[in-house]
C-alpha cells in the first residue's frame, strides 16, 4: 500500500514536470481564441461517458465495489451496460480477481421504468444461479442499479412473471427491492429483541488494488448506528481473513451531529496517521455513514477541528 502510496506521488511529480515543459515549448499562437472549441458543439466523447459504482463478485465471495464506465446517456442504456458487466462472460472489461454472477447467457430481454422503480424482465436462464449465490445476485443487482440517478427501487421478472422468492431456497422477496435488502449479510444475532441493521465498509485487496466491501450486519445492539459503526471498525482490524479495517483500534467517537443534512463526526486523536487521516479511513467511514444516514456530506474533525470532508456526489475534499 505504502509502495503504491510512493509510486503515485512519483507518476504525479513527472506529469507536472512534463506539463511544465510543454507550456514552455509549445508557441503562443496555439493558445489564440481561435483554437478554442465551441462551447455550443456537443462533444460526445465526454458527454456519453460516466462512472457508475456497482458491486462484483470476489473470489473471497463478497460482492465488492468497483467503478465502471458507462458510454451511455438514457437511463435505460446505462441499466443494460451494468447487466452486462454484472452477467458472467458477458463484458470483457470486468477486473481481475472479480466476475459478474448472474449466470452465463441470461438475457434482459426487456426494462421499464415508473416512478423511480426499474422492473427488470429477464429470461429463465437467470434461475440456474447456484444455490449459494442467488440471494448475492439480486443484491447485486439491487445494489448496483439503485446507485443510479432516477432508480430508487428494483423488481425482477423472469418471463414476464415478477420473481416473488429465490428459486431454490425459497426465501421471500420484497415487492420492490432497495437497500433495506441489505448486502453480503451477516447476522451476529443472540436473540430477535433490540435488533438493529447497520451496513459499514471493510476492505479487500485483489491484485495490490484496494477496493471496499459492503457488509450489512444484523446486531443485537440498540445504539445509535454511527456509534456501532466506529466501534465495528476501530475494533476489527482483521474482520475476516480477506477483509479489514485501518481505522485504529484506540479511535474514539468523541460527537457527532446532523446540521444542515450533514453530518459532523468528531474523534480522538488516535484516527490520525502521520497527521493526517488515511484516505481508505475517510473512505470507509463516509461510505458507512452515507448507506445508514440520509446526508450529502461527511465531515471528520480531531478535537473539533476539521480534516476531511466527503460529498456523497462527488467524493473526497482535503
Amino acid at each position: 500500500m505504502l509502495r503504491r502510496r510512493a509510486f503515485r506521488k512519483i507518476i504525479i511529480t513527472t506529469f507536472s514536470l512534463i506539463t511544465i515543459f510543454a507550456l514552455c515549448i509549445i508557441p503562443n499562437k496555439f493558445f489564440s481564441k481561435d483554437n478554442y472549441l465551441n462551447p455550443n458543439i456537443e462533444t460526445l466523447y465526454v458527454t456519453n461517458l460516466g462512472s457508475n459504482d456497482i458491486y462484483l463478485l470476489a473470489t473471497n465471495g463478497y460482492l465488492t465495489k468497483t467503478s465502471i464506465v458507462l458510454n451511455a446517456d438514457k437511463l435505460e442504456e446505462k441499466i443494460k451496460n451494468i447487466i452486462e458487466y454484472l452477467t458472467i462472460n458477458k463484458s470483457s472489461k470486468v477486473p481481475n480477481g472479480l466476475s459478474g454472477i448472474i449466470p452465463a447467457n441470461t438475457e434482459l430481454e426487456s426494462t421499464s421504468i415508473k416512478a423511480g422503480i426499474v422492473t427488470l424482465n429477464f429470461s429463465n436462464e437467470i434461475l440456474k444461479v447456484p444455490k449459494e449465490n442467488e440471494r448475492k445476485m439480486v443484491e447485486a443487482i439491487t445494489y448496483s442499479l439503485i446507485n443510479l440517478d432516477g432508480i430508487e427501487g428494483v423488481i425482477i421478472s423472469v418471463d414476464n412473471k415478477n420473481l416473488v422468492e429465490l428459486p431454490q431456497t425459497k426465501e421471500k422477496l420484497p415487492n420492490v427491492l432497495n437497500r433495506n435488502f441489505g448486502i453480503n449479510k451477516k447476522y451476529e444475532l443472540n436473540d430477535i429483541k433490540n435488533t438493529n441493521v447497520v451496513t459499514m465498509y471493510y476492505i479487500n485487496e485483489i491484485d495490490n488494488k484496494t477496493y471496499y466491501v459492503p457488509v450489512t450486519k444484523y446486531l443485537n445492539d440498540d445504539r445509535e448506528k454511527i456509534k456501532i459503526i466506529i466501534d465495528n471498525l476501530s475494533s476489527n482490524y482483521i474482520y475476516e481473513p480477506s477483509l479489514m479495517s485501518l481505522l485504529n483500534q484506540n479511535t474514539q467517537l468523541i460527537n457527532y451531529q446532523i446540521e444542515n443534512n450533514n453530518m459532523h463526526i468528531n474523534f480522538s486523536n488516535d484516527i490520525l496517521s502521520n497527521d493526517n487521516i488515511l484516505e481508505e479511513v475517510i473512505y470507509q467511514v463516509s461510505e458507512s455513514v452515507f448507506e445508514n444516514y440520509d446526508v450529502e456530506k461527511v465531515i471528520l474533525e480531531v478535537n473539533k477541528n476539521k480534516y476531511s470532508e466527503v460529498n456523497k456526489c462527488c467524493g473526497i475534499k482535503k
